[in-house]
C-alpha cells in the first residue's frame, strides 16, 4: 500500500518533484519533535549494538529477519530454517530461498559505501544487480539478450523522461542543504518510488535504499538491519487518509509523520530483537557452565553464526579433526543446545532456539532445560586433535637406565 499510494499520486501528477530542498514550510514543530525522538532512539540502538561483542554475528541474523518480513509483506512465504540449511548444502535452487540470500547480499554489499557517502545511481545498480535471477533492468530498456538483463554501471534508461528524473533524483540525494538529515533521507525515498525507474521490483529496491540511506547522511544507523518491513506492516493504516490527501495536495508533513512513526517502530523492534539475541547467548553460556561444559561455551559464536551446521563445516572453521568436531556438536546436542537431525548419511545440527527466536513474532524462544541427565562429554579441552601431541619416545629413551659405580 505504501508503494502503491506514492506511485498513484505520481501518476496523477500531484507530487511536486523534486521534493522540497530546504526546511522552509516543511519542518513544522511536530515533524522536528518526531525527528529528535527517532534520532534519540537510533542513538540508543547504535550504542547497544556497538558495545556488543557479537554485533558482527548478530547483524546478518537480524538482516535475515528483515528480508523475511519484507518478502512476506510482498506475499512470499519463506522459512529461515530452510535458508540456513541451504547455506551449508550450497543448494540455492528454491526461488524463495534465493531471494532471501539476494536480499541480504544487497543490504551488505553496499553498506560500506552507503556509510561513507550519499545514495546514488551506482547504489541502485549495485542493489538491482544483487537479484540476478529477476532480470531487473531500466524501465523501457529493451532486453534483447542475456547480457542486457543486468544493469550496467554506465547506462541510463532509454526513456528520456525517466533518465532526466533519475539524474535529478541523484542530484537531490547528494545535496543536503539545510534539511534535517533524517527528513532528507525520508524525502529521497518516495522521490525514487515516484520515478520507479526499474522495470520490476521498484518497491523492494526502494526499501533497501532506505536501509542504506539511514547508514549515512549523518544518521549513522549501525547496520542495514532495521526491522522496516515489519514496521511498515504494523503502521500500514496509520494516518492513511491524511497521508494520501497530503500527497495529492503537495503537503509532505503527513507523509513525514507517518515515516517517522514507522522508523520509531522499526528501531523499537530492532532493539527488541537484539536484546533477545543477547539474552539467548547469555543464557546458553551460563547454562553450559552450570552443567559442567564451560569449555564448550567457546563454540557458541560459531553456532550463532551458523544456525545450521554439519561436522565438516564445523571442523573447517576450527581447523580441527572431524572426530573432535563431531564430539563437540554431539555434546551440545545432548546438552539440549542443538538439535541433531539425520539427513540421509549426514547429520545436521540446528540451533533450534535461535531459529525459533528469529521466526517468532515477539522474538521469543523456548527456555533451556532446568536440568539434564549427567553425561560424560565426548570432548574435553586438551583432547587430541586440538592440542599438539607429544612426540613418541625414542628406543633409547625407553631402555632402562643403569648407573655404574666403581668399588
Amino acid at each position: 500500500m505504501h508503494f502503491q499510494e506514492i506511485r498513484r499520486a505520481a501518476a496523477q501528477g500531484t507530487i511536486s518533484l523534486p521534493p522540497p530542498m530546504d526546511s522552509e514550510g516543511l519542518e513544522d514543530l511536530a515533524v522536528l519533535k518526531s525527528c529528535l525522538k527517532v534520532i534519540r532512539e537510533l542513538s540508543e540502538f547504535r550504542y547497544a549494538f556497538a558495545k556488543d561483542a557479537m554485533a558482527e554475528t548478530f547483524a546478518p541474523l537480524m538482516a535475515s529477519v528483515e528480508a523475511k518480513n519484507e518478502l512476506e509483506r510482498q506475499g512470499l512465504k519463506v522459512s529461515l530454517k530452510d535458508y540456513f540449511l541451504s547455506l551449508i548444502l550450497k543448494d540455492l535452487e528454491n526461488p524463495d530461498i534465493v531471494i532471501i540470500d539476494n536480499y541480504i547480499n544487497a543490504l551488505f554489499n553496499s553498506a560500506d559505501a552507503a556509510a561513507n557517502g550519499p545514495i546514488t545511481v551506482q547504489t541502485v545498480v549495485n542493489v538491482a544487480n544483487s537479484f540476478p535471477q529477476d532480470g531487473i533492468n531500466w524501465r523501457q530498456n529493451p532486453q534483447t539478450d542475456e547480457e542486457q538483463i543486468l544493469l550496467q554501471p554506465d547506462t541510463f534508461p532509454d526513456s528520456k523522461a525517466v533518465q532526466i528524473e533519475l539524474a535529478r533524483w541523484e542530484k537531490y540525494s547528494k545535496e543536503l542543504r539545510d534539511l534535517d538529515p533524517l527528513v532528507h533521507a525520508l524525502l529521497t525515498n518516495p522521490y525514487f518510488m515516484a520515478i520507479s525507474p526499474l522495470n520490476r521490483h521498484n518497491g523492494r529496491v526502494t526499501q533497501i535504499l532506505l536501509q542504506l540511506s539511514l547508514m549515512g547522511q549523518n544518521i549513522n544507523s549501525p547496520a542495514p538491519c532495521l526491522m522496516l518491513g515489519r514496521a511498515l506492516m504494523t503502521n500500514a493504516h496509520f494516518g492513511i487518509e491524511e497521508r494520501l490527501y497530503g500527497l495529492r495536495t503537495r503537503q509532505w508533513s503527513p507523509y513525514l509523520q507517518y515515516m517517522l512513526k514507522t522508523l520509531s517502530k522499526a528501531i523499537l523492534l530492532s532493539g527488541d530483537l537484539l536484546s533477545s539475541l543477547q539474552r539467548l547467548y547469555a543464557q546458553a553460556e551460563a547454562y553450559l557452565k552450570m552443567i559442567g561444559l564451560a569449555s564448550h561455551a567457546a563454540f557458541l559464536p560459531v553456532i550463532f553464526k551458523h544456525p545450521a551446521c554439519r561436522t565438516g563445516e564445523f571442523s573447517s572453521i576450527f581447523t580441527t579433526r572431524r572426530q573432535v568436531a563431531s564430539h563437540i556438536l554431539n555434546d551440545l546436542a545432548r546438552a539440549g543446545i542443538l538439535e541433531r537431525v539425520e539427513d540421509g548419511r549426514d547429520r545436521v545440527f540446528y540451533h533450534t532456539r535461535l531459529i525459533e527466536l528469529l521466526e517468532s513474532e515477539n522474538y521469543s524462544f523456548s527456555p533451556l532445560p532446568a536440568s539434564i541427565d549427567p553425561f560424560v562429554p565426548l570432548y574435553q579441552k586438551g583432547t587430541p586433535g586440538r592440542t599438539k601431541r607429544e612426540p613418541l619416545p625414542t628406543r633409547e629413551e625407553t631402555l632402562p637406565k643403569f648407573s655404574v659405580t666403581g668399588d
